[in-house]
């Protein structure tokens, strides 16, 4: 290691990197369907990401077995 070169080393910072923080909500169906309303307002190319992610957690929390 070299400490005058450290600071360039992109694989070190990026795992040091903080996770960032993750809230869980509870809603129910009709407040997550006025949710995603709301972001299909959004230009797509910015509200598409966020939009599948609420479905796959939406779909794995209300499929018949729980998962």
């Amino acid at each position: 290691m070299n400490p005058e070169l450290d600071h360039l080393d992109v694989d070190n910072q990026a795992q040091a990197a903080p996770q960032e923080p993750v809230v869980k909500l509870e809603l129910a169906v009709n407040d997550i369907n006025l949710v995603l309303a709301a972001l299909q307002e959004l230009p797509h190319k910015i509200a598409d990401p966020m939009l599948r992610k609420i479905m796959e957690q939406a779909n794995a929390q209300l499929a018949p077995n729980g998962a």
